[in-house]
């Protein structure tokens, strides 16, 4: 009898293939998808769903690429890894800002007449609590609340407007 992989399976399995995946790009700046998926042993399709996941994570980045196969790299937003400690008022109040945007950090620090550096260590700190992303676009990179992140903001905010 056939038993279906669980969520937790698939997840694990999806986690195991970042790993190989994250490997492969630590060698070398630039990967085409068919060398890494020969590099790496996975099949396609399970290589592109490890690489829309580390790209929604801001771990790799698509590269501009030749002819018809995409380029891939490892993304370095410029975030400090940094432990989960307590929300900054500074994250707070970039958390707040970038509520139904993105944006990026020195365009943030204008706004928010904020160093680049401040706002940088409050992005690192929303990124140890898992409630940003980033994307890059070209050479920016712009940030953004985590989707289920801006659903408790907007849930949060409903609630005080009913109070």
């Amino acid at each position: 009898m056939f038993n279906p992989p669980t969520v937790e399976d698939l997840q694990e399995t999806r986690r195991a293939n970042e790993k190989l995946v994250l490997a492969a790009l630590d060698s070398k700046p630039e990967w085409v998808e068919t060398e890494l998926a020969k590099t790496t042993g996975l099949a396609l399709s399970h290589l592109r769903a490890a690489l829309a996941s580390l790209l929604d994570q801001g771990r790799v980045r698509r590269l501009p690429g030749t002819g018809t196969r995409a380029v891939y790299g490892l993304a370095d937003p410029g975030l400090a890894d940094v432990p989960a400690t307590p929300l900054t008022a500074d994250a707070k109040k970039i958390r707040d800002y970038l509520e139904g945007r993105a944006d990026s950090a020195l365009h943030m620090a204008e706004q928010l007449r904020m160093t680049r550096e401040d706002i940088m260590a409050a992005l690192s700190l929303l990124n140890a609590h898992k409630q940003i992303t980033c994307t890059f676009v070209g050479s920016l990179v712009v940030f953004r609340l985590r989707e289920a992140q801006a659903l408790v903001s907007e849930k949060d905010s409903k609630k005080k407007q009913v109070a």
